[in-house]
């Protein structure tokens, strides 16, 4: 399927293409963060977007429960009521799915227990039934969180493997390694395996860009593409384990971030899908194939914008080191079998509109 009749831009700006859509679902890394700051453009536009009447409902596929994430990202000057009118992360839907009990087990049994793999997530099960244990034998399921390394666990690994971890900036005085291979996760995947642990994710991101030291006394943190949980999560199920995930592209999400605006505005959400709506990411397999999933879930038209300044982007440049092409870009979303409404160069009032 080849969506273009030549390499020119459409002549379209970013203002004219967003301003025709009464809600906007915007996801957050790649699109408004960077890894180490927020793009200026994306704040720019997401204010003007505030300003002329729009709705927009930040969309993440963070573990974070957006309560948290909002304190965070209020700092660096992302703020509701200014950039945004909601925010929706998949945290929160997975705290809605331990609050209410939902993680069931192939044995058709209610999970009690969980053991974490990663970083610690207690705002994610808080007011829930369930409980921690440390013990892997006796868990029900485990809950994988930011997928890191403490320093004990990098010690204990073959050179081979430490080639890979560099250290993340992390909150706190733990010292944590982001990984930019699967490798390193393998061998306690296959513990799980033996065990027949269910893997719980709240994230179904394969990769981010996040601020790392390039080696353990470097002083500047860059950012870098480093492994998240939706990639250990695919690895475990084609090893032939189970896994229950929440976050885009499944449509609960986009359900949530709907839902909560029909509340606010006191109407079904039936009602509110009748306006016109557009999620604008920068990944195919989370964003625009989430958009389509949730458009067929609601019964509703959600279109897509794919903006490049994030993962697919970096996808394309792979096999055209430089400028993107309209080839690169149909290669891809033919491979994939995942094609975007529109694609964006950036999300920004003046950026480039390709289709």
């Amino acid at each position: 399927m080849n969506i273009f009749k030549n390499d020119i831009y459409s002549g379209v700006k970013g203002r004219e293409l967003l301003l025709e859509y009464e809600i906007l679902l915007v996801d957050l890394y790649g699109v408004i963060w960077g890894g180490a700051n927020a793009f200026p453009d994306a704040l720019d536009a997401l204010q003007e977007m505030i300003f002329s009447g729009r709705e927009v409902i930040i969309v993440s596929n963070a573990s974070t429960v957006s309560s948290d994430i909002m304190k965070k990202y209020d700092a660096v000057n992302l703020r509701k009521g200014v950039h945004f009118t909601h925010f929706v992360t998949s945290g929160d839907v997975m705290r809605d799915t331990f609050l209410c009990g939902k993680v069931q087990l192939s044995s058709g049994k209610s999970a009690k227990k969980y053991f974490v793999c990663g970083s610690l997530n207690n705002a994610i099960f808080a007011n829930s039934d369930l409980e921690r244990t440390e013990d892997l034998d006796e868990a029900d399921f485990v809950y994988l969180s930011v997928p890191r390394f403490s320093d004990e666990e990098r010690n204990s690994m073959p050179d081979a493997m430490k080639k890979f971890l560099y250290r993340a900036r992390v909150d706190g005085e733990v010292t944590s390694w982001d990984s930019t291979s699967i490798e390193p996760h393998i061998p306690r995947l296959k513990i799980f395996l033996e065990k027949k642990k269910l893997i719980v994710a709240a994230n179904p991101d394969r990769f981010a860009v996040c601020p790392v030291l390039e080696t353990p006394k470097a002083r500047e943190y860059v950012p870098k593409l480093v492994v998240k949980q939706g990639l250990v999560a695919e690895a475990y199920r084609n090893m032939g384990g189970e896994v229950f995930a929440t976050g885009k592209p499944f449509p609960q999400i986009y359900r949530c971030a709907l839902e909560k605006l029909a509340a606010f505005r006191r109407k079904s959400i039936d009602q509110v899908c009748k306006n016109k709506i557009a999620m604008i990411g920068d990944t195919l397999e989370t964003d625009v194939l989430g958009a389509r999933n949730a458009s067929d879930d609601l019964d509703c038209k959600i279109d897509s914008i794919l903006v490049l300044t994030g993962i697919s982007a970096g996808e394309m440049r792979e096999n055209t080191p430089g400028e993107i092409t309209a080839d690169a870009m149909n290669k891809l979303f033919s491979a994939k079998k995942i094609f975007p409404t529109h694609v964006m160069s950036a999300l920004g009032l003046n950026s480039e509109i390709y289709f």
